[in-house]
């Protein structure tokens, strides 16, 4: 994949917290200094959630991945293993993938795990999930089908855009908008993951959720990678 900058992939940081079921999963490599792989996998409750991220983690963390074509075939690999294993009804995992390549960025999803865009204060959703146009039921996720069913886009990237990739445990709790602010209040990924995790406390605490609905707050495991560029 051509690139028309050599745009470093900056500074990263994660917050995981597994407590709840044990089921989320997450991967960050530097595979060069202009290419990143980050992804988040949320393992499907009582259906072998757990076992089934671990295994797509794993495919991820020890593959050469060079392009999109290259994560497409190590995903449908691990696909093909967990739904001849689980039959379609065990063993399912959601998935969003991002794979950076100097400006470009390909993101890859199966599930509700979402994938947002920070630029100028302005947040961008990269999946379905994020834009809350998944259908009811998640049927896209790893293992369900034989075949591996995925969106996928590709964006270019701009110098101090900021990334995060997260789980339903964080964003059913925490707004797009409500991210958006707290990512751009500070100056590093590191600080934006410890200003997260003490919202998610306090949510937590205070029985509040996500700013734009009333409901209380949802208790699940939660994972999040936050990448400024």
């Amino acid at each position: 994949m051509p690139s028309r900058q050599r745009i470093p992939n900056g500074r990263v940081a994660s917050f995981h917290d597994n407590s709840a079921h044990g089921e989320d999963a997450f991967i960050i490599r530097e595979l060069s200094h202009i290419t990143a792989l980050d992804a988040v996998l949320d393992g499907v409750t009582h259906f072998g959630g757990k076992d089934a991220s671990r295994f797509a983690a794993d495919s991820l963390r020890d593959a050469c991945v060079e392009s999109l074509n290259d994560l497409v075939t190590i995903l449908e690999a691990a696909n093909k293993t967990l739904f001849q294993s689980g039959r379609g009804g065990f063993l399912l995992t959601t998935l969003s993938v991002a794979l950076k390549i100097g400006d470009e960025l390909c993101v890859l999803s199966a599930g509700d795990s979402p994938v947002y865009l920070i630029r100028e204060g302005e947040i961008v959703a990269l999946t379905p999930a994020a834009e809350k146009s998944i259908p009811p039921g998640i049927t896209s996720v790893l293992g369900r089908h034989a075949k591996l069913s995925y969106t996928s886009r590709q964006v270019t990237l701009q110098p101090h855009d900021r990334l995060v990739l997260a789980t339903d445990g964080v964003t059913d709790n925490v707004s797009p908008t409500e991210l958006a602010a707290l990512v751009q209040s500070v100056p590093s990924p590191q600080e934006a993951v410890s200003a997260l995790h003490d919202l998610l406390r306090e949510k937590k605490r205070s029985n509040r959720g996500r700013g734009d609905d009333q409901r209380g707050f949802t208790a699940d495991d939660t994972t999040v990678i936050i990448r400024y560029l």
